[in-house]
């Protein structure tokens, strides 16, 4: 089932239908109309209805509404209703009798809410469009049935235009020429033009707000009743509800409006991707996001209709009817071994035909435990001379097969070995392995292999830049975890004993045998050798498939991400290096900015580094210090007792795992779970990315007292999500998660290892030129094991304070040394030079050439001096 919080065309109609007959029927209520008038919930029927002169109340009900609308009479007191709330069921032909009701009534006059005659023009709109295509259908194929069954859409597009005609007085004068200047169809669909349906579902929603709730317009209160002090349940009004075949295909049709708008937005974020504006991740999360979204789609329509609503079926109806509608036969071939009519091409991609054509092909061969052969160059070969989009229907269709055909051996041994794996396969793969002789084969399985395809079209020779990309990044993190091996082979601390490297050895194992070694080219190299065919080309189906390429680099940067943050806070090097940083940079000792340490401060926040704003004095710096290694803050009180507890209930403060939008996908793209559980709750990231605006006044900017690093490669996106808290049209959704994912491609760069290790010897050298001092002041003791590193830095604080002690956690000061910040100054100087030397930005540098732009805008930060920094 699609999510909730997501809204598909056909849902959207039903809503609005839903929403208009609920209105109508309130306001017809509160202007007099008599509610015991009004139908019982119904079974689903048949919209048709004998034609009648008219359909306005008769006899005494006639009189008694009448009477009413005139002011003349009281209104009619509502039902009694019991204590469950009664459910009407408003029927499409009363929809102008309520109408009538409510534009006579003049005590007030009601008017019609701006968002009601936007709802109702776009539901006339979707019934004027589907109706010239249902028109089309009933001449082409000469149904009694069928035409039938238009008969009754013509009726429900007549009623819907007589409604609104009936209302248009009442409503806004500035919505009049907007939406209801357009021709009426009359119920017969004449007012659309041939191009608005020639082979296109063409956008019903252009120009209309789809996002502005339906619901807005429906919380005018019922006729208040007499119940005293009891509760009574509001009714709850519904539209008729239809289950003819036409529905049926009205359904469909907006079915396949919806995979095409999806389609076509799809492929727009892969341009964005070639051109350098989208990270891989994003598009590909997004990309197979999209396909389980189509998915659900499509569960949701054959629940609704599960009589002849499989995606073939409805496929062929669609193309042959809109072949014969412009005069063409669907089954003529001008050669014999056409695929289909390539006169029409347009209109057979549109609903995804020629892909569908391949896949029924290769299913059929489909044998259990055995996997097709093709000699290499047995299809032909593909012209990669030329741009996609200047190809001819036959080339392109020609090319799209091959590719196909090519690549289905490699998706087959793909499905046998990635159910086994840490990472996660696809939609495609997944369809893949569900498809056997005889199956129907699903539309989004259609529409994960035209995704496949499309991204090839799009990307064309750079296409196997995913595969760079992959490669790229499992070697920048395979090499970070041997040299932090290398680094800590005699160097642990309590905090991470050896049994946790288990960690990194799996990351290493996954990197190895998944990413840098191909195990499908080594599968079909065995099955070829069976054979006597020439081995395979390494990773010729990853080069192929940036989506996979995307899922499979997101996994292990998130995994690897992961333990880099547990074990930089089991040495605590990075937060408490930190503390030093900001100290010498507030004391003035630092000419320059240590880039990579500022980066880290702004992605995790300065309230997780110093519990707050970073402090500006010596005593500031150890109070921050001792809060963030677990102090409680009432141990600074100065009325506290002196046997309270000195240790924070919530333990030394830690680095966080950023990226609250990738970690929505943890469990699919990281641990290869079926599904992403979608709720209110765990979109609310996705819903509130924002992204800095660079026109923001300085005045804004210097009210944020820590602003999060969120851009990344090219800085822009496409659209800036903005929040909605009803459903929304799944494309919009969609475009809000690749923002959102791509503005977390900076914090899902770095790489907390290499940072733990240049902060690390950072404290060595510091500790080298401290030394003397450290032993003067506070004894051997200071400094008993190297890992003991980190509380070097409360020593420094301690040192330029009058704090002479600190429990248990630090050494006292010996008696007679002087209180002074010669110690700070000292370590400065360490910091000053590695600052000089360019170590400072070498995290910086390493992302920026992952993220493929020259460097990181630091904005402002590298114009500061020492004493600007806030």
């Amino acid at each position: 089932m699609l999510p909730n919080f997501l809204q598909s065309n056909y849902q959207t109609y039903k809503q609005d239908t839903d929403s208009i007959a609920k209105w109508l029927a309130v306001k017809a209520k509160q202007c007099g109309y008599p509610a015991d008038l009004l139908s019982p919930t119904v079974p689903p029927t048949s919209l048709h209805q004998p034609a009648r002169p008219s359909q306005r109340l008769k006899g005494a009900a006639r009189k008694k509404a009448k009477d009413v609308a005139k002011g003349d009479a009281a209104p009619l007191k509502d039902l009694q209703i019991s204590a469950d709330a009664p459910k009407y069921t408003i029927q499409v032909k009363d929809f102008v009798t309520l109408a009538e009701c409510i534009a006579r009534f003049t005590k007030p006059a009601v008017e019609v809410p701006a968002t009601l005659a936007r709802v109702l023009n776009r539901a006339v709109e979707l019934r004027q469009q589907h109706n010239t295509w249902s028109r089309s259908r009933a001449e082409a194929e000469m149904s009694v049935d069928i035409e039938e069954s238009n008969k009754s859409h013509a009726y429900f597009l007549d009623i819907l235009e007589r409604t609104r005609e009936i209302l248009k007085p009442r409503m806004p004068p500035e919505l009049i020429d907007d939406f209801l200047s357009k021709p009426s169809s009359n119920g017969n669909g004449q007012g659309n033009s041939d191009t608005q349906i020639n082979g296109q579902i063409s956008n019903m929603f252009v120009g209309l707000d789809i996002q502005e709730p339906s619901q807005t317009f429906l919380d005018a209160p019922d006729v208040k009743q007499e119940t005293g002090n009891k509760a009574v349940p509001e009714p709850t009004y519904e539209a008729e509800k239809l289950r003819s075949r036409e529905e049926q295909y009205l359904a469909a049709h907006c079915l396949f409006q919806d995979v095409r708008n999806i389609r076509s937005f799809l492929r727009q974020l892969w341009a964005n991707y070639r051109d350098g504006g989208l990270s891989l991740v994003a598009v590909s999360i997004t990309t197979n996001t999209a396909i389980d979204f189509v998915r659900s789609m499509e569960q949701d329509c054959l629940q609704r209709f599960p009589e002849k609503s499989d995606y073939e079926s409805i496929m062929h109806i669609f193309y042959s009817v809109q072949c014969l509608h412009r005069g063409h036969d669907p089954s003529s071939k001008q050669q014999s071994n056409d695929l289909f009519n390539f006169e029409v091409y347009d209109l057979a991609e549109e609903v995804m035909v020629p892909t569908y054509i391949v896949l029924e092909g290769l299913q059929r061969i489909i044998s259990p435990d055995s996997v097709p052969i093709y000699k290499p160059g047995h299809f032909g070969a593909r012209d990669m001379r030329n741009d996609w989009t200047k190809k001819s229907a036959r080339d392109k269709v020609h090319d799209d097969s091959l590719v196909l055909m090519e690549a289905f051996p490699d998706l087959m041994l793909m499905t046998m070995i990635t159910s086994k794996s840490p990472l996660a396969e696809d939609e495609l793969i997944r369809g893949i392995r569900q498809m056997a002789p005889g199956r129907l084969i699903p539309l989004w399985l259609v529409f994960a292999a035209q995704c496949f395809l499309d991204a090839q079209h799009v990307l064309g020779r750079d296409v196997a830049r995913g595969h760079a990309e992959l490669q790229q990044t499992a070697n920048a993190i395979r090499a970070s975890i041997s040299q932090n091996f290398d680094f800590h082979k005699s160097l642990r601390v309590e905090n991470w004993p050896r049994q946790n490297d288990f960690q990194f050895n799996e990351s290493l194992r996954v990197i190895e045998e998944w990413i840098r070694h191909d195990m499908v080219a080594d599968k079909m190299k065995a099955v070829k050798a069976a054979v006597t065919l020439p081995p395979p080309e390494p990773f010729r189906l990853l080069k192929q498939y940036p989506l996979i390429c995307g899922l499979f680099s997101f996994a292990i940067q998130k995994t690897a991400q992961e333990v880099g943050i547990a074990f930089a806070n089991a040495w605590g090097s990075i937060m408490y290096t930190g503390h030093l940083y900001n100290a010498i940079r507030q004391e003035k000792f630092l000419s320059k900015a240590w880039k990579d340490m500022e980066l880290l401060i702004a992605l995790q926040s300065t309230e997780k580094f110093f519990v707050g704003d970073p402090p500006k004095d010596l005593e500031g710096y150890l109070k921050r210090f001792l809060l963030s290694v677990g102090y409680s803050a009432t141990a600074f009180a100065r009325n506290r007792r002196r046997n309270a507890a000195i240790a924070s209930a919530k333990g030394p403060r830690a680095l966080s795992e950023l990226c609250a939008v990738g970690a929505l996908f943890k469990g699919r793209y990281c641990q290869n779970q079926h599904t992403v559980t979608w709720t209110p709750d765990c979109i609310k990231p996705i819903i509130d990315a924002k992204i800095e605006d660079d026109s923001e006044s300085e005045s804004e900017n210097a009210e944020k007292k820590s602003t999060k690093v969120k851009t990344a490669a090219s800085g822009s996106l496409i659209r800036k999500p903005k929040s909605n808290s009803g459903s929304m049209p799944t494309t919009d959704f969609l475009e809000d998660l690749a923002n959102a994912l791509h503005a977390e491609t900076l914090e899902m760069s770095v790489d907390y290892l290499r940072m733990h290790r240049f902060c690390w010897m950072l404290l060595r050298n510091v500790n080298d030129v401290c030394k003397p001092q450290l032993l003067e002041m506070f004894g051997p003791g200071y400094l008993e094991k190297e890992n003991q590193l980190p509380f070097m830095v409360g020593y420094i604080f301690m040192a330029a304070t009058q704090t002479s002690r600190v429990a248990n956690l630090l050494l006292p000061r010996r008696a007679g040394v002087e209180v002074s910040s010669r110690l700070l100054a000292r370590a400065a100087t360490a910091l000053e030079g590695m600052v000089e030397s360019g170590a400072g930005g070498i995290e910086s540098k390493f992302i920026a050439q992952r993220l493929g732009v020259g460097e990181i805008d630091y904005g402002e930060l590298d114009n500061l001096d020492a004493h600007d920094r806030t």
